[in-house]
């Protein structure tokens, strides 16, 4: 009788070990990277064109966006539609200040001749502290004024968790469209008042030169996100 309630004390003890192993690895699969993967909404087939400028138009009457994060409040204004399509040449997520709040991650991308391979043996490019650097050999045949025109860092706002796993999937070589507003943002962070405005044009350089992109639809190559 003794040893018989001894054996079941010792089978529930294994029993509870293996439950709670069970939960432990649940819980290391769950924060993995594959469930951070974003939810595909879509499918294009058409051949991105990396060849075209990026387009940007007026918008209609559009009511600013507002977010709420930890500490903060902050609203963004829509300033101008925006498209863009081209090859990815650097990503950087960001996790610290209240930026990284509101954009976690900034992506450079090309287009025009800068999107061709035969180009990359020329230029190299990265990206730290929310600026964006692009670095040529001698022999590059491209004018500076043309890869100023032709490239961007973008500040990237997603509209929604799925777009933002999505931007943070992106990776090098990538043939990407983007598609949302280009936004200014007005706030409150910690009791202090803060802003951060977009760049309307694509020749500009240093700072304030980037694009704050409210982005509502990513596609990378053939997969859409919405």
């Amino acid at each position: 009788m003794i040893l018989n309630r001894i054996t079941r004390i010792k089978y529930a003890v294994i029993t509870m070990k293996l439950f709670f192993l069970c939960i432990s690895l649940l819980f290391i699969v769950c924060v993995s990277p594959a469930c951070d993967r974003p939810r595909q909404t879509g499918v294009d087939f058409d051949t991105i064109d990396t060849s075209r400028d990026p387009e940007q138009g007026p918008i209609s009457a559009s009511e600013p966006v507002v977010v709420t994060v930890n500490n903060g409040s902050f609203t963004l204004t829509p300033k101008a539609k925006y498209r863009l399509s081209g090859r990815v040449v650097s990503r950087e997520s960001y996790s610290d200040g209240w930026e990284s709040d509101i954009s976690p991650v900034d992506i450079a991308i090309v287009w025009g001749k800068l999107a061709e391979s035969q180009y990359d043996k020329y230029i190299s490019y990265s990206q730290g502290s929310r600026w964006y650097f692009y670095k040529t050999k001698l022999e590059c045949p491209l004018e500076p004024t043309y890869l100023v025109a032709h490239s961007g860092n973008n500040h990237i706002v997603p509209v929604n968790e799925n777009v933002r796993r999505a931007v943070k999937s992106v990776k090098r070589k990538d043939a990407v469209v983007l598609e949302g507003y280009l936004i200014n943002i007005l706030g409150s962070y910690k009791g202090r008042g803060v802003t951060w405005n977009t760049s309307l044009s694509r020749t500009d350089t240093g700072n304030g030169s980037c694009e704050l992109f409210y982005v509502t639809r990513v596609r990378i190559e053939t997969k859409v996100y919405e």
